[in-house]
């Protein structure tokens, strides 16, 4: 099952029920949303991960055989210097 990112409202809504939770005194229960508060953050974290890592893959492509900068300051230096007939 594929689920959208939690809305930052509905975060904040786990949070203060955890924080009720546990002021009542019902451990088990405040450890269960604190789980599932956890399991949310490490899900959205694990997204960016995967969304930077296909991005690194595809920049190498976009990369891949442009010259250096060795290579363009050589280029350059050759067109200034013109030619040396």
């Amino acid at each position: 099952m594929v689920c959208q990112p939690p809305h930052p409202d509905s975060i904040m809504g786990l949070r203060r029920l955890y924080e009720e939770v546990r002021q009542r005194g019902d451990e088990c229960l405040a450890m269960l949303l604190a789980g599932v508060d956890m399991y949310t953050a490490v899900g959205r974290e694990w997204e960016l991960l995967e969304i930077m890592r296909n991005f690194a893959h595809n920049a190498e492509e976009m990369v891949r055989n442009t010259p250096t900068v060795a290579e363009l300051r050589r280029l350059y230096e050759r067109e200034e210097s013109g030619p040396t007939e």
